[in-house]
C-alpha cells in the first residue's frame, strides 16, 4: 500500500481504431501537460415520495452519467487543433512535413471515425496514478472524447499554453500497468515566437498578450435507448473568438478604431506561432474578421494600451514540423 504522489502521475492519448469510442494502437504524447481535471458524474437522483414516513430520501436512483474534462499544456505540436478543427491534409517528404488543418462541417464523414450516428473526430485518454505495489494503480481511459473548447494563450515572457475542455462517453478503470508513452524533446513554443497581423500583411509589434478560443458548443444527448452514457456528441454552431493586448501606438488606433471598430470594415487576421521559419512554425489564418470591441481606457499613469475582441468567421491553420503526420493513417 503506498501514497500516490504527483510526480508519477501521467496523461496521454490515443488514437482510435476507426470506430466511436474504440481505442486502439500505442499511447501518444500530448505536450508537457501540467493538470489535468476529470469530472464524473453518475448522475445520482434522490427520491422522495409520500408514505416514505420520514423527512430524508427514500431512494437513491442512478442517473445519466456524464464525463467531462480539462486538460491544460504546453503544446509542442498542433495536433490537438486537428481533434478541435476536424480536418487534417498531411503532406511533404522529407521531413518537414506540412499539415494543413481546416473545419470539418456537418456535411461532411469525417475520415477516421465511423459509427451510426456519424460522430466527430474522437479520440482516448489514459489518466494514471502509479505506486510501486504490484496491481494497485490507479488507471482510467476516457473512451470517445471530443473536444468543445480550445484555448491557446500567451503573454509576454512565458511560455505558450493550451487549455481543452472536452466531453467523453464512458471510463475505465484498471490497476494495472500504465501505458508506456515516449515525450517529445522539442521545446515548448514562448511568446517571442508568436507574431500579430491585422490584416494580413501589417505586423503589430507591441502585443503583449493574447488568448485565441475555438469553441465547437458539443451538445450531449441521453437518448432514450437503454443506455446511461450519451451518445457521440453534436457539434453545433462553431465560434471563435481572439482576445489581444496591445499598447498603443498612433500609427496603428485610426485603422483599428476608425475603420474597424467603429467603421465595422471587415478583415483578415494571421497569427503566427514560429520556434523555427519553415520546420517548426503554424500560421493560423483568419477570415471575415469582425473587431466586437476595442477598449481604449486612459491611466493616470504607465503606457495607454488597448484590448481588441476580435471575431472571425473561418479558421484555417497551416503548420510545418518534423511530424511525418497528424492523423493515425
Amino acid at each position: 500500500m503506498g501514497r500516490y504522489i504527483a510526480d508519477q502521475n501521467k496523461l496521454g492519448f490515443f488514437y482510435e481504431s476507426g470506430t466511436y469510442a474504440v481505442s486502439s494502437g500505442t499511447m501518444q504524447w500530448i505536450g508537457q501537460v501540467q493538470d489535468h481535471t476529470l469530472d464524473e458524474s453518475t448522475g445520482v437522483i434522490p427520491v422522495r415520495y409520500l408514505g416514505g414516513g420520514d423527512r430524508n430520501v427514500d431512494q437513491f436512483v442512478d442517473g445519466p452519467q456524464d464525463y467531462t474534462g480539462t486538460i491544460s499544456y504546453f503544446p509542442q505540436d498542433w495536433k490537438f487543433l486537428w481533434f478541435t478543427l476536424g480536418s487534417a491534409v498531411d503532406a511533404g517528404s522529407p521531413s518537414p512535413y506540412t499539415h494543413t488543418l481546416s473545419e470539418l462541417n456537418s456535411g461532411v464523414l469525417n475520415g477516421t471515425t465511423s459509427g451510426t450516428l456519424c460522430p466527430f473526430l474522437s479520440f482516448g485518454l489514459e489518466d494514471s496514478k502509479t505506486v510501486s505495489a504490484t496491481g494497485q494503480n490507479f488507471n482510467r481511459t476516457v473512451q470517445g472524447a471530443m473536444i468543445n473548447t480550445f484555448t491557446l494563450n500567451g503573454t509576454q515572457g512565458e511560455i505558450l499554453s493550451a487549455e481543452i475542455a472536452y466531453t467523453a462517453q464512458n471510463v475505465a478503470f484498471s490497476s494495472g500497468a500504465a501505458s508506456a508513452v515516449t515525450a517529445a524533446t522539442t521545446r515548448p513554443f514562448l511568446w517571442r515566437d508568436c507574431t500579430l497581423q491585422i490584416p494580413s500583411g501589417t505586423s503589430y509589434s507591441t502585443m503583449k498578450d493574447f488568448s485565441l478560443t475555438i469553441n465547437n458548443n458539443l451538445e450531449s444527448p441521453h437518448y432514450l435507448n437503454g443506455s446511461v452514457v450519451i451518445a457521440p456528441s453534436i457539434p453545433l454552431n462553431r465560434d471563435y473568438e481572439l482576445t489581444v493586448t496591445l499598447d498603443l501606438q498612433s500609427t496603428e488606433v485610426k485603422t483599428l478604431w476608425d475603420q474597424y471598430f467603429i467603421g465595422g470594415s471587415t478583415f483578415n487576421t494571421m497569427m503566427t506561432v514560429n520556434a523555427s521559419t519553415g520546420s517548426r512554425d503554424a500560421f493560423f489564418v483568419m477570415s471575415g474578421c469582425k473587431l466586437m470591441d476595442m477598449e481604449a481606457p486612459s491611466p493616470m499613469e504607465g503606457v495607454n494600451e488597448t484590448t481588441l475582441t476580435i471575431q472571425p468567421k473561418n479558421m484555417i491553420v497551416n503548420v510545418n514540423d518534423t511530424i511525418f503526420r497528424y492523423k493515425p493513417w
